[in-house]
């Protein structure tokens, strides 16, 4: 089993959310903010198994996109998702 842990931007929040329960893929959404242009993010956990990995995969590159902004100090890239895969070694629900 995986954990995914993916902070994403909030303009794909509910798109996400939606495709994945579409897909009866079980999310948690936890509100955050980011560190560098605090920008309103949400932090995304999914419980997987090694076999749904490509799917969600294709949903998060479906739904996100990487964008350019720019501010006094330059032109930099955010991406739509910052994503985190790791491995599980006992899961429960309760």
């Amino acid at each position: 089993m995986k954990m995914i842990i993916a902070i994403v931007q909030d303009k794909f929040i509910d798109e996400l959310i939606d495709t994945f329960l579409d897909e009866d893929i079980h999310v948690t959404k936890v509100s955050s903010s980011g560190g560098f242009f605090k920008s309103g993010n949400s932090t995304l956990m999914i419980g997987a198994e090694e076999e749904e990995l490509d799917n969600i995969d294709k949903i998060f590159r479906k739904v996100t996109k990487a964008e350019v902004t720019k501010t006094d100090k330059g032109e930099f890239e955010i991406s739509g998702a910052t994503i985190f895969v790791i491995d599980v070694e006992k899961s429960m629900r309760i």
